[in-house]
């Protein structure tokens, strides 16, 4: 399966938050992406959250937005939301 990649410049970051947010223009809305930072070159595999996680919506907050967390620890970022932006 091919996974989606943005470059972490298209993300905005909110610190109070441990939040990324990425608008849907960039790459819809993926089960999975990797987010590549242009400064280092590491990539960050975020997948969508489950059943059972506190950021999970029954409803899919009605295709608006999309909560993923990342696969392997991150010190900064919690989560990663994309949200539509058509």
């Amino acid at each position: 399966m091919k996974v989606d990649m943005v470059d972490l410049k298209w993300c905005e970051f909110y610190k109070a938050g441990k939040r990324l947010s990425l608008a849907s223009e960039f790459c819809g809305m993926p089960s999975q992406i990797d987010v590549r930072s242009q400064t280092t070159g590491k990539i960050v595999r975020f997948v969508a959250v489950q059943p059972g996680d506190p950021w999970y919506d029954q409803d899919n907050w009605d295709g608006e937005q999309m909560v993923y967390r990342p696969t392997t620890p991150v010190p900064n970022v919690e989560k990663l939301v994309i949200y539509h932006a058509y």
